[in-house]
């Protein structure tokens, strides 16, 4: 009475041998430690125990549609690499000093990672870029458990390869690879990779879906947006991951409603740094430097004159080129109302939406609109009138008048 089914021990003992082998190939490869002590990482001397303890290697690993190391050799260029438990990175990280007014936070935020990479300075004037590249990694890694707090899961629910083959995902989320970033400097590098590449000449940050590896990807170049600023840097990848996030959750299958997509992107970032403010929109469509402070004093004087779009006009919007600058400001407001006063229901809200199936048990993404309308009333028991209302009063209790 007392043992276990021997029936069941086989059952039981390839789940258990499933699930190491699947932590397992979560652990970056570590490739060779650099033979010369000015080649290596000033983060970690590229340490491999040091590395592997906090789940990250300097690489190489697959990127884009080929490999870290096929990218530097065609590319005549030393991009640095850093891989973590969910991300790859690559790229240019030019080395940046810290301005006076803010080398206290910047002390802070490496003091708090001194246990884990000992050899980090205690005051450094300049990050280098292993510092910076270091540094993404962790802020990447922050978003991505506040992205699973958000959502109400872990990496646990995909760590299991047949149920993850059953419900057509993969285990980063829901997608079968890491998510990457890719940082140029020049604006002309950029474009030649974006052709080469994607076969799009785009110089603005671009958000990707890789057919080829089911991953998602994201390139920024900082000549183009004009980022000398490491925090700068930082907000637009944020801003831009948390778009990748979203789509690759239960698997990138097809289009979140675009004013959830715009106000997780806003939610992210300014809950990072509200310094900077990233807009993914239509190029030339509004000035979207005229207003990016005080967003959420905006908001309540949209709210009192009633020109903030509500959640039903919201469900009417198709596209980016539908938004003007309120209707970012207000996205943010609405999707931090959600996110932050309804954390459980808006779990289970996200979640329904994006495991919609049709009667043949395929992805779904037909008649989102109504499919929100229903999620509302099922999960929070409202009406489009009520949600809004909701809304409303939360930003006239909540929202400075100035």
């Amino acid at each position: 009475m007392g043992g276990a089914d021997p029936v069941k021990r086989p059952a039981l003992l390839l789940l258990v041998l499933g699930l190491v082998a699947a932590l397992a190939a979560q652990a970056p490869a570590q490739g060779e430690r650099p033979k010369r002590r000015k080649d290596r990482c000033t983060f970690c001397d590229h340490d491999p125990e040091v590395l592997a303890a906090n789940g990250m290697s300097h690489g190489p690993f697959p990127f884009a549609r080929t490999d870290s190391t096929r990218i530097a050799e065609q590319g005549l260029w030393r991009p640095t690499l850093l891989e973590t438990e969910h991300f790859r990175i690559l790229g240019d990280f030019p080395a940046w000093k810290i301005p006076m007014d803010e080398v206290k936070a910047y002390r802070a935020e490496l003091a708090a990672l001194r246990d884990r990479w000992p050899l980090v300075k205690e005051k450094p004037g300049t990050l280098d870029r292993w510092y910076r590249i270091h540094l993404l990694g962790e802020r990447l890694e922050a978003l991505y458990d506040r992205f699973c707090e958000l959502v109400g899961t872990s990496d646990e629910e995909f760590l299991d390869p047949a149920r993850n083959e059953q419900r057509g995902v993969g285990r980063y989320l829901g997608e079968k690879e890491k998510y990457e970033v890719m940082v140029f400097a020049e604006a002309s590098a950029y474009r030649e990779f974006m052709v080469d590449t994607w076969g799009l000449g785009y110089l603005k940050p671009q958000c990707w879906n890789n057919v080829d590896r089911d991953c998602m990807w994201f390139g920024v170049n900082l000549q183009t947006e004009d980022i000398h600023h490491d925090k700068h840097l930082a907000a637009v990848v944020v801003h831009n991951v948390a778009h990748n996030l979203l789509n690759g959750y239960m698997h990138y299958s097809y289009e979140m409603p675009v004013w959830i997509y715009t106000g997780i992107g806003h939610w992210a970032e300014r809950a990072f740094d509200d310094r900077f403010n990233t807009f993914c929109t239509i190029e030339g469509s509004f000035d979207v430097g005229k207003a990016a402070k005080d967003w959420a004093v905006q908001v309540r004087k949209l709210v009192e004159k009633d020109r903030a779009a509500s959640f039903a006009q919201f469900l009417r919007k198709k596209s980016l080129a539908e938004l003007d600058f309120p209707d970012h400001l207000v996205s943010w407001s609405k999707f931090q109302f959600l996110a932050e006063e309804h954390p459980q229901k808006m779990a289970a809200w996200l979640t329904r939406l994006k495991t919609r199936r049709d009667a043949r048990g395929m992805p779904d993404g037909r008649n989102l609109d109504a499919a929100q309308r229903a999620a509302f009333k099922d999960l929070f028991g409202w009406t489009l009138a009520q949600a809004e209302e909701a809304w409303r009063s939360w930003v006239l209790a909540t929202y400075p008048a100035q």
